[in-house]
């Protein structure tokens, strides 16, 4: 057994033993100890903390949302009211967002309801599978009027590692994706798509520009949840299922939208009959398709194996 003696640096005198984890009085001396290598004192950090604020002031806020300021670093992209950038957020802890700034006067609304949409999904399912499901999901930093008297605002954080949207990676492919990675990107979006559906949820808007790909980890991520409805009926539903369906015709179709050569057959056959036929995808659902799925794969392609997406 090891023994570990406590006492002040200073005086040597007997220190409690709550100075393994944390800083404590010596009650012989006075003296401030601590276990740890670097210790950062209050009035230090307070001075940082001001000196960061006046620097940010100086540098100017481009946009100021919720009384933070961010700046605009990259255009994303552009949708039909909004525009998207990578934005840095200033102050004391600098971050990479997400910027959504209004281009129509029906943006506001949508902002808002969006955000309102992905805090109540952050909260569905209060198990292990709600958890790792809600990481899954875009999270809201702030939403509301921009301090320049005309736009509005909906900040996320920045999802790392995702490369861009599947319609970006449809232009980046126009010949046509590589069957093997249609099939994981397919079965990620009826991961998400399940368990939304499972807890009464439909996002009523599955589309290439509403899907991030994570090439790296194999990942996908829906946005776009401003369409989203709770007690979502079967219809709905089974629209979603649909829809990411076509999402993966448009994939593998490329530019031309002509089925290419190297697609087997059992795979083609399942995605068109999902993206032509909802009842079809009513009755089996996102499970059932999911099921359908990895048995066209283990028949075109055997058994499963991890195909890096290089782009």
């Amino acid at each position: 057994m090891t023994f570990m003696a406590l006492s002040c640096p200073q005086c040597s005198a007997p220190l409690p033993r709550v100075a393994i984890w944390r800083s404590v009085k010596c009650a012989a001396c006075g003296s401030l100890v601590t276990r740890t290598e670097q210790l950062v004192r209050r009035e230090d950090f307070r001075q940082a903390w001001k000196r960061m604020r006046s620097e940010a002031a100086a540098m100017g806020a481009g946009i100021v949302c919720g009384g933070v300021g961010y700046r605009p670093v990259q255009e994303l992209g552009s949708g039909e009211i909004s525009k998207v950038h990578l934005a840095l957020r200033l102050g004391v802890m600098p971050a990479l967002v997400v910027l959504k700034l209004s281009s129509a006067p029906t943006a506001a609304a949508a902002f808002a309801r969006e955000a309102e949409v992905l805090r109540e999904l952050q909260k569905t399912g209060d198990d292990v599978a709600g958890a790792f499901f809600s990481r899954l999901l875009p999270e809201v930093v702030a939403v509301g009027a921009v301090e320049d008297g005309g736009r509005h605002a909906l900040v996320m954080r920045h999802p790392n590692g995702f490369w861009g949207s599947l319609a970006a990676l449809s232009e980046r492919f126009p010949a046509g994706l590589d069957p093997r990675h249609a099939v994981w990107i397919w079965r990620r979006m009826l991961d998400v798509l399940g368990f939304i559906h499972d807890h009464g949820w439909s996002h009523g808007d599955v589309r290439p520009e509403h899907a991030l790909v994570h090439p790296e980890d194999h990942a996908v991520r829906l946005i776009g949840w401003a369409s989203a409805r709770k007690g979502a009926d079967a219809k709905q539903k089974a629209a979603d299922l649909s829809r990411s369906a076509r999402v993966v015709q448009v994939l593998l179709h490329g530019g031309s939208g002509v089925k290419p050569a190297n697609l087997p057959p059992a795979l083609a056959q399942l995605v068109t009959q999902a993206a032509e036929d909802p009842g079809f995808c009513r009755t089996h659902g996102a499970r059932g398709l999911d099921s359908l799925l990895r048995a066209a794969a283990h028949e075109a392609f055997g058994p499963p194996a991890f195909v890096p997406l290089i782009l």
